[in-house]
């Protein structure tokens, strides 16, 4: 919540990146206790379920990119 607080929990789009706004998570945070029907209520599963798949292709690249860096360095011998 304090992130929300800090980004400026504003639901519109900016033209700049360092305008206030609103995060996903924030959004879910903000909306979920107002949800009272099931379409309003799925909607914010929804992107619940949207940042889950952020995260894990951010994860994926990730581990990519140490798998990438690491490949020719030769392993360390455990002490």
């Amino acid at each position: 919540m304090a992130v929300t607080m800090v980004i400026g929990n504003r639901p519109e789009v900016a033209k700049s990146l360092f305008a206030p706004g609103y995060t996903m998570a924030s959004v879910i945070a903000n909306e979920f206790s107002e949800a009272t029907d099931d379409l309003y209520i799925s909607a914010l599963i929804e992107i619940g379920l949207a940042l889950f798949l952020v995260t894990i292709i951010v994860n994926i690249l990730a581990q990519l990119l140490v798998w990438t860096v690491t490949r020719g360095a030769p392993r360390r011998a455990s002490a």
